[in-house]
């Protein structure tokens, strides 16, 4: 037998399908070319042969993760990490020791906190105030980035308010009185995101640099990043992936999902072609397109057939947001397809894909239609425009049970 480049030997094996025990494998530029028994290892082994001793161990295909964002995982891992704690009291505590060891850092960013552990309502930026001061803007998304806890300070550099209408994405959590509480929905994240300063070149190659150890070191050793491009305020990742290919530190291979941008239509479907293949290099594949067609059930942005309840329980009629039309989905996957395209939806609730919804989401009803059945109030808001199209009214819903409240057009 020829001698091989890299040689696992003394360990067990697993190929996807069987167990086999006391086996080597040989792999030659890179790909596994012969599987022998442990007894036949020597002869593989060349003047240069590379041998990795497993000591009995077990050797298996490298997982491939279906949905993960390394660069901003990476990037949050590296700053206020809550991913780790569990419940309001660590996380609050988690940020306070963050604050106290960096005091000229302006912003406090970073995330990983779980919805679950807030409620409906979800945290309070008054919780952070007390920990980080009131002049002190904190950015923290949770574990699904669906939503974001922010501090006063942070509201106030954004210039949301009680007369603030929520953009046409998103949603800001609200008091009985309509005062935001700290908690911003989808791309009502994006009103603080934006105003955060960006990271350093540097800091993104060490974020991607982090994260790319940490999954090789659970065993993963490809994926697919669900979002190459700028959303909520985030950077696009792509020069990352791209700076680091060229640097040779790229060791995963990478399936890229291209952004479809929600407030474009079919227009933008060239410029995704051309993206294609300006990314498409090396270990990393920009053969996907992901459209964001919902939100998530927990924070009732997943567009559903049937109404939500409120927090206690209560009737609504707010189905959820559906973000892209129903007609221009189908012929946006339509032709993505058509090009070769592999198309990422997100698609949380039973209504986005399946047909078009008569309530795809609450600013599409009536005001007297919306109300949860307590109190409403309509009135007229001169906020400057706060997402694309330029709503015109806001109506502010109060649950009598226990006095939440949101806003909707």
């Amino acid at each position: 037998m020829a001698p091989v480049d890299l040689l696992f030997r003394n360990g067990n094996l697993f190929d996807g399908r069987s167990h086999h025990e006391r086996r080597a494998v040989g792999v030659v530029d890179g790909w596994v070319q012969t599987v022998v028994d442990e007894s036949e290892a020597a002869d593989l082994v060349g003047p240069s042969t590379k041998v990795v001793d497993l000591a009995g161990g077990l050797l298996l295909p490298g997982f491939q993760d279906a949905h993960v964002h390394p660069v901003q995982g990476g990037l949050e891992r590296m700053r206020c990490d809550l991913s780790e704690f569990e419940g309001p009291g660590e996380y609050v505590a988690a940020v306070a020791a963050y604050a106290a060891a960096r005091p000229g850092q302006e912003w406090i960013c970073g995330g990983g906190w779980a919805m679950p552990a807030f409620g409906a309502s979800g945290p309070r930026a008054a919780d952070l105030d007390a920990v980080v001061g009131d002049d002190r803007p904190v950015f923290l998304p949770n574990r699904d980035h669906h939503g974001a806890w922010v501090s006063s300070a942070a509201l106030r550099a954004a210039g949301i308010d009680r007369s603030t209408p929520d953009p046409v994405d998103g949603r800001t959590e609200r008091d009985a009185a309509g005062h935001p509480t700290g908690t911003l929905h989808e791309g009502a994240m994006g009103l603080v995101q934006r105003l955060i300063p960006s990271p350093t070149q540097e800091e993104y190659d060490l974020a991607l640099a982090g994260a790319q150890a940490y999954l090789h070191s659970v065993g993963v050793t490809a994926w697919q990043d669900a979002i190459l491009g700028g959303y909520a305020g985030v950077d696009d990742p792509s020069p990352t992936y791209l700076r680091a290919m060229s640097a040779g530190r790229l060791s995963a291979r990478v399936r890229g999902a291209l952004w479809w941008d929600r407030s474009a239509g079919l227009e933008q479907l060239e410029h995704l072609l051309e993206r294609r293949t300006e990314l498409t290099r090396g270990r990393l594949d920009a053969g996907s397109v992901k459209i964001m067609q919902d939100g998530v059930a927990e924070n009732y942005t997943a567009a559903m057939t049937s109404p939500y309840r409120d927090g206690c329980g209560g009737h609504t009629h707010n189905h959820g947001l559906s973000f892209v039309d129903p007609t221009v989905l189908n012929e946006a996957v339509t032709r993505l397809d058509a090009h070769g395209f592999q198309v990422h939806v997100h698609a949380i609730g039973d209504a986005p894909c399946g047909r078009r919804s008569t309530h795809s989401s609450s600013r599409d009803l009536p005001t007297e239609h919306r109300a949860d059945g307590t109190t409403s109030r309509t009135s007229r808001s001169s906020a400057p425009r706060t997402g694309r199209g330029s709503p015109s009214s806001t109506s502010l819903r109060t649950c009598s049970r226990c006095g939440r409240s949101t806003t909707t057009r």
